[in-house]
């Protein structure tokens, strides 16, 4: 039998609010298998005022823009086993 993959996504909702409002709504929507929190304050100011990002299981994503942080994202989901 074939395990699931433990996925947990944590985001900022200012990190949210400045770059991707539409990203955590819609990541919910394509993968309700997933655990996706939104926090007040994930205490990663110094990243959460340049660019997006999200803290996935525990490790760091960030990217440049909204696109390339789902991309990163998706890919790093796809090499958990």
């Amino acid at each position: 039998m074939v395990q699931a993959k433990r996925v947990t996504l944590d985001f900022c909702n200012s990190n949210l609010m400045s770059f991707a409002p539409e990203l955590l709504q819609s990541l919910r929507e394509e993968h309700p298998e997933w655990n996706i929190s939104k926090y007040g304050c994930l205490t990663n100011c110094g990243e959460c005022s340049v660019r997006p990002f999200a803290i996935l299981n525990d490790d760091i994503v960030a990217a440049e823009t909204v696109d390339e942080l789902r991309t990163k994202l998706q890919d790093a989901i796809a090499l958990l086993s």
